[in-house]
């Protein structure tokens, strides 16, 4: 079966991390052999052997319509499995992972003219796939509620977090985050900065319990600028963090993993999630996560995080002060959350992959 992999090198984050712990977790069944499409002259990130090839378009208008669809059945492949997007034809079962519909839900966290063009072409793309994969049951429902597909067509496929994510002992800590400075009690926010993220709120929040008490946390933020980024800054100013609120911009795995170990919280309080996996990777390193109580994120975190209501200020606040000064609670989160984070498999989500592509083979028979 063929994988589109063009994310793999591009800082696509969320989606870089799926195909890539997917394709290497396909690889370990028995009855799967991935073929892996990269942007030409990409290396595959692992040292897995993963039969690779290169794709000549990096045009979304040339690489997915055409190019990709013809290369997959070219090269023998029984299926396609592709994120969110869709050929238009293709001679092959095409098998989408829609990963969330946040911008079906949340509105108000896109562009007009992003929000319409998702729309479009992913209620094309869900209708024309022989099955759709998502990451949560909450995900599975909205995509049934939004495009009225056959709730039998989409397969849940849970992610995990995979073995680098783990709490790390003081002298590799030291050497990862070495050159990088960073307050001596942080609370720890990972993602791009997109609206969805909820980061002014969260300044507005950790403000707020700095004030009530809860000592003198400062704010990291690890991801890229994104839409309407400026709203970050103008919270800032609001509540005078320009001392307390530090934004290191991208940073790599192995430093996002070191951070996750040294911060004191980590804060998630994103307005809306297909999964959540940065919550699920905090729970394997040992962090005491204060996240969201909607959309997937209860099903990942379970009882091993701090759930609060993102929009409001005053809850958050609440759980970030109680993260930071219930020294009962701390440790109790630490041990339960990389038991909550080992109940999650890249196996798992392979094999429950596979039972997509088994579907999608015979709903095209």
């Amino acid at each position: 079966m063929a994988l589109d992999a063009h994310v793999v090198g591009r800082r696509k984050t969320g989606n870089e991390t799926y195909i890539v712990n997917l394709a290497d977790a396909l690889a370990g069944l028995d009855d799967v052999e991935p073929i892996v499409y990269l942007d030409a002259g990409m290396a595959w990130p692992r040292a897995a052997h993963i039969e690779r090839r290169d794709l000549r378009w990096r045009a979304p208008q040339l690489r997915l319509p055409f190019e990709l669809p013809y290369r997959a059945k070219r090269d023998g492949a029984q299926l396609l499995h592709v994120q969110y997007v869709a050929p238009p034809i293709a001679r092959l079962p095409v098998v989408t992972a829609i990963h969330d519909v946040s911008f079906e839900d949340l509105s108000g966290a896109f562009s007009r003219a992003t929000r319409l063009r998702l729309k479009l072409s992913i209620r094309l793309s869900a209708s024309r796939s022989a099955a759709v994969v998502t990451l949560s049951e909450f995900s599975r429902s909205r995509i049934v509620h939004h495009y009225g597909i056959d709730p039998d067509r989409v397969v849940v496929t849970p992610l995990a977090a995979d073995s680098r994510w783990r709490r790390l002992e003081p002298e590799e800590l030291a050497s990862r985050l070495s050159g990088l400075p960073l307050p001596e009690q942080f609370v720890l926010a990972v993602g791009n900065l997109h609206p969805r993220k909820n980061i002014p709120r969260l300044i507005q929040a950790l403000a707020k319990a700095r004030d009530q008490g809860a000592g003198d946390l400062h704010l990291v933020l690890a991801g890229q600028p994104a839409w309407r980024a400026e709203e970050i800054d103008v919270a800032i100013d609001k509540v005078g963090g320009g001392e307390w609120v530090h934004k290191l911009g991208y940073v790599d795995d192995d430093v996002l993993v070191a951070l996750h170990s040294a911060a004191y919280v980590v804060a998630y309080p994103s307005l809306y999630e297909g999964f959540g996996l940065p919550v699920l990777e905090a729970l394997a390193c040992g962090a005491i996560v204060v996240a969201s109580s909607t959309t997937s994120i209860p099903e990942v975190a379970g009882d091993a995080a701090i759930l609060v209501d993102p929009m409001s200020i005053e809850a958050i606040a609440d759980g970030l002060s109680k993260a930071a000064t219930d020294q009962q609670l701390r440790p109790r989160l630490q041990e339960a959350g990389p038991v909550r984070a080992s109940a999650f498999t890249w196996r798992r989500c392979a094999e429950r992959t596979v039972e997509a592509y088994r579907l999608a083979l015979r709903r095209s028979s």
